[in-house]
């Protein structure tokens, strides 16, 4: 029977708050919850005990919960609850109606997390750490379920989060190499990319991508998170949620061909091994082309896992990846003459390529090891442990525009590039360990979840990266004229960043009105390491050594509360106080930086209409950031802190599923982020952050025309200014983006298709002056520069086919 449904259902009869049936069912197959289930219902003088069960009698309905040392023991939940004109009965002495017993099995977490009304979730963990009501939790989360992001057609984590309230994507531009997006105006991919709420960081060029086929959801939290996880950007982060074994059989095979050309073949398969172990298989292969004729990219991912339940006390889950990456150079800057403003002798197109196409490799190897445990110690004491080894494997061989400039003289007529060959040698190993104690306070009417625990996380981080001056490039022939000088930079750099955590959660329920969050922790953060950096150029080399030891320590904390009305309705508010780990550096002064701090605020309502899964919701954020670190341009590593920031603004979402088949789920978001104390910026804008955000889809399956469904989606993203000095010649247009995508399924098969920037619209998405420490080695004759743009993604469609076991 539905879950939703079968909450809706009990509600009406017994007369009881919906939320507290919902409750009834996610807690009903955890053992030593169950008490809790019935002093729930007895305070509110609904059950009373009858002999080894409890009975409730309701306007003339006798419901019975049948077995309590059955319930109590393995967390089935048993209820007799029926209409009486379809199912036999018998009357008691004393008039009782006595009902013939429906069992129900109860639901589990891992159910509560799957259960979506159409593209709206019930329940999120980013948020609590454990899963909690969307409604009432008095933070903002925006789940993206599988539905979702294969409707859309998203093959990256970037295009699965651009219809999130609060969220821009593609901040630089179409760039294969990056999930790059902002959340409420501050940029979150290298701080804010969690992997199962565990951070996978990016240092360096050392990026990590996540393949949505091995996900159950994308977790997009939006505000202050230090309280939870430590050193993050004030705006929020976003959590992928892994696909994880299952002990019923399942399996899901895929092919899809792309209009760049190739395609991918991906297969997911999960099933018991015996009564108490599970296994998980999914591999992904692909290779296609790209935009450009001259870069090719392709993957392959094999991630096995295993789960032992041998009891609803303990569960165990070791889980591995591997993961390489074939990326090639999609971050392709065209000349500002030529694409924002008119260049006489011709625009450029999209597809231009204006790299080295015979040195275009980029190469990643990704490989992880883990485990989650989830353990029933008794005395309504839960032990939760996880932990994850991650490397990556980084090699870049590149070469890119560092700026345009016209061979003429006449500067918009623009028709040489000079070239910057740029090399990269990194590997990463992150180590992140998290052990915490859940325990259940009861206190009458108010309940508290308390989450007690520690955490830590490693980096250790070996580079090398080396920029040169290699020569010109005529873009009308393609020919490089190489620079006998060729001046160059390496840098290399040996580091380790450490963060060690103690935090204290707390999530309280006072009656069934009022929710309550609250949440401290102390973070000891230390940098140890050394850069040297050596710059080649005549009439003789230099080299600098940096020191990069640092430690740090920083207290964050948040308080929420929210108010549940039995409408559907909630009204609720948040502050929190959080941090963000430096860059590696130092002050003009030659000292270590200090933690970048940030004060947030919020306020926001929701609202889930009576017996739907569906939400919308409105938030007011407002963000100030202190300790702003921005470079000098001087020296190399060197920063001002002097800076201060604040983002504030309004977010609107909402998700809903007529009983017509049609479905839905769009945002609105503004934000005023405005540089708020700096010397030369102040009063400006926030680089590449819109002012406005809009988008929209809809789905439609007529019942009609059982198994097909057609989707259409459209995102609006307002004018941006491209750096922090706002320089108006540069800033980047609006753009106005459409989707579509159609698929039909019958029997186990499903076909699909799949189109993004339906009208292949150009969305210049921001411009640069160019590379300012590199280009500074010329000589002044070879100046003036113009700068460079980047475009976002074009049309690309992809066409799948899909076999579901």
């Amino acid at each position: 029977m539905d879950r939703l449904f079968l909450a809706n259902y009990l509600t009406k009869i017994l007369g009881i708050n919906i939320r507290t049936t919902k409750a009834l069912l996610r807690l009903a197959s955890k053992p030593r919850l169950a008490s809790q289930i019935i002093k729930m219902f007895t305070a509110q003088r609904v059950f009373r005990r009858a002999h080894n069960s409890w009975v409730a009698v309701v306007d003339g309905w006798r419901i019975i919960l049948v077995n309590t040392k059955y319930l109590l023991s393995v967390g089935h939940l048993a209820l007799a609850a029926a209409l009486a004109a379809s199912t036999s009965y018998a009357q008691t002495a004393d008039g009782e109606i006595v009902l013939d017993p429906i069992t129900v099995e109860g639901a589990s977490e891992d159910s509560v997390l799957d259960s979506f009304d159409g593209y709206s979730a019930e329940a999120a963990t980013s948020a609590t750490r454990v899963p909690g009501d969307l409604r009432t939790t008095p933070r903002s989360v925006t789940v993206v379920g599988e539905e979702q992001i294969l409707d859309q057609g998203a093959r990256t984590i970037e295009q699965a989060i651009g219809y999130a309230p609060g969220v821009a994507t593609q901040t630089f531009g179409l760039d294969g190499r990056y999930d790059q997006y902002a959340i409420r105006g501050f940029d979150a991919q290298n701080a804010g990319n969690y992997r199962d709420g565990l951070p996978l960081r990016t240092f360096g060029f050392t990026a990590w991508r996540t393949d949505p086929f091995l996900l159950d959801r994308v977790e997009v939290l939006r505000g202050a998170t230090a309280d939870l996880y430590g050193s993050n950007e004030p705006g929020g982060l976003v959590n992928s949620v892994t696909k994880r074994p299952e002990f019923d059989f399942g399996a899901t095979a895929r092919a899809s061909a792309v209009s760049e050309g190739g395609g991918e073949l991906a297969l997911d398969v999960t099933g018991p091994l015996s009564s108490d172990l599970a296994y998980r298989l999914t591999g992904v292969f692909n290779e296609s082309g790209t935009v450009f004729d001259e870069v090719d990219q392709g993957r392959i991912l094999f991630a096995p896992s295993v789960t032992w339940q041998p009891s609803n006390n303990t569960k165990l889950t070791i889980f591995g990846q591997y993961q390489e990456d074939d990326i090639g150079d999609t971050y392709v800057l065209l000349p500002e003459y030529g694409t924002l403003q008119t260049n006489p002798l011709g625009q450029f197109d999209d597809d231009f390529y204006t790299g080295n196409p015979d040195r275009n490799t980029i190469e990643s190897e990704q490989s992880y090891i883990g485990y989650e445990l989830e353990q029933d110690l008794g005395s309504n004491l839960t032990w939760l442990s996880r932990a994850r080894f991650a490397r990556n494997d980084w090699f870049n061989e590149t070469s890119y525009p560092g700026a345009f400039f016209a061979s003429s003289g006449i500067p918009d007529q623009v028709d040489t590039a000079i070239m910057i060959d740029f090399d990269v040698d990194e590997t990463v190993d992150q180590i992140s360990f998290d052990n915490g104690l859940q325990t259940e306070l009861d206190f009458g009417n108010v309940n508290t979840t308390l989450i007690t625990g520690i955490d830590y996380y490693r980096a250790d981080i070996d580079a090398f990266q080396r920029n040169a001056v290699i020569g010109n490039k005529d873009l009308n022939t393609g020919v490089i004229a190489p620079n006998p000088t060729a001046p160059f930079v390496e840098v290399t750099r040996d580091e380790e960043v450490t963060q060690t955590g103690v935090y204290a959660l707390a999530n309280t329920e006072i009656g069934d009105s009022v929710v309550v969050n609250a949440g401290l922790r102390h973070d000891f953060v230390e940098r140890e390491g050394s850069q040297s950096v050596l710059i080649a150029l005549p009439p003789a080399p230099s080299t600098t050594q940096l020191d990069l030891d640092n430690e740090q320590q920083f207290t964050s904390a948040s308080l929420g509360a929210s108010y549940n009305f039995e409408n559907g309705t909630t009204l609720y508010g948040n502050a929190a106080r959080s941090f963000n780990l430096p860059p590696a550096g130092f002050d003009e002064n030659n000292d270590p930086l200090d933690v970048e701090e940030s004060d947030s605020f919020e306020l926001g309502a929701r609202f889930r209409p009576v017996g739907t899964g569906s939400l919308f919701s409105i938030a007011l954020f407002d963000i100030t950031k202190k300790n702003v670190a921005q470079a000098t341009g001087s020296v190399q590593n060197q920063f001002e802190q002097i800076g201060e920031v604040r983002s504030r603004g309004v977010e609107v979402g909402g998700a809903y599923a007529f009983t017509n088949g049609v479905s839905f789920t769009g945002s609105y978001t503004y934000i005023d982020a405005e540089i708020t104390d700096d010397p030369r910026n102040e009063g400006n804008r926030f680089a590449r952050i819109p002012e406005n955000t809009a988008t929209l889809w809809v789905n439609y399956e007529p019942s009609s025309l059982e198994g097909l469904s057609v989707g259409a989606g459209v995102r609006y993203i307002d004018e941006r200014f491209s750096d922090s000095a706002n320089t108006e010649t540069r800033k980047a247009p609006e753009s106005t983006l459409f989707d579509a995508s159609m698929s039909y399924t019958f029997n186990d098969w499903e076909a699909s298709l799949a189109v993004r920037n339906l009208a292949d619209e150009r969305d210049v998405t921001f411009c640069t002056g160019g590379d300012e420490a590199v280009l500074a080695f010329l000589p002044a004759p070879a100046r003036p520069f113009a700068g460079g743009c980047a475009i976002g993604e074009g049309r690309t469609i992809t066409v799948g086919l899909t076999r579901r076991f």
